[in-house]
């Protein structure tokens, strides 16, 4: 039979469990709060967001016409994939990042709790981005050329002219948060924490997920390629800031149990020098 814990075993063990589930929900309640409010309540100039838009279609040079508006114009001679295109942006990553954020609860370990703060990291660094740098996507930039597919596809689901967001709330959501594309970014953490994961079938959705996204993204006018690149560098902090502070806590553990061995040797030493025997 397996031993029953004592009280007060139970008490730490519920004390602990209490702590950290505070932690863990706590933080992604405050991170969505403010995504919301970013997102949702601060207002952005028009004119500077498509000032800034314009200066990184000028960085991209030909980039944008050769491959953004190339995609565009090819997305909207199809109304098959332009309205599932259209479904994908508005649908998916609402399904995929909690459904392998759970997968990742569940089977727990460093998997899941590495990705958990790389997650906080990416999408606070997000925020910040989205709060001092107001950003046009390609849609509302005149002079990509770049049509809203979600606009002239509007019929065929809930949104209207704010991309994603059904019609009438359109004024209740920033448009002009569009680096870093964090479609992208959540696409491309989904895929990392698929491939740690293992099997045949997750690494090959880790592999087509993210390159369905970029397509998407651009295709449909909501992200420059540097937007995709943005929400990467995201996850790629998040990940590293993660790694890092780990490999730290490691060598601070370990420093402060080698410190621990030689106190204790160095005083067994002096027991053993003091000993008459």
């Amino acid at each position: 039979m397996r031993p029953v814990p004592s009280a007060p075993l139970r008490n730490g063990l519920l004390r602990h469990r209490l702590v950290r589930w505070s932690v863990e929900f706590g933080t992604f309640g405050l991170l969505a709060v403010a995504y919301t409010v970013v997102r949702s309540l601060v207002t952005a100039d028009p004119a500077q967001a498509i000032a800034h838009a314009e200066w990184l279609a000028s960085l991209q040079g030909g980039v944008v016409r050769s491959l953004e508006e190339a995609l565009n114009v090819w997305l909207l001679g199809s109304t098959v994939l332009a309205v599932a295109a259209c479904y994908l942006y508005a649908v998916l990553h609402y399904v995929a990042t909690p459904a392998v954020f759970l997968l990742s609860r569940r089977r727990g370990g460093a998997l899941y709790w590495n990705g958990y703060w790389s997650l906080v990291v990416a999408s606070g660094l997000a925020v910040l981005v989205y709060a001092t740098f107001p950003v046009a996507p390609p849609r509302l930039t005149p002079s990509t050329g770049i049509v809203d597919v979600m606009r002239e596809f509007a019929d065929y689901g809930w949104w209207g002219a704010a991309a994603s967001a059904p019609r009438g709330i359109g004024d209740a959501t920033n448009q002009y948060a569009a680096v870093p594309s964090m479609h992208f970014g959540w696409a491309l953490w989904t895929s990392i924490q698929l491939w740690l994961m293992g099997g045949r079938l997750r690494r090959t959705l880790a592999v087509i997920y993210p390159l369905l996204m970029t397509l998407v993204v651009i295709g449909t006018g909501n992200h420059f390629l540097l937007d995709v690149l943005a929400g990467a560098v995201c996850v790629v902090i998040g990940y590293g800031v993660v790694v890092l502070a780990r490999r730290l806590a490691t060598h601070s553990h370990a420093g402060h149990r080698d410190a621990w061995e030689t106190g204790r040797h160095g005083r067994r030493g002096r027991r053993t020098r003091l000993d008459p025997g």
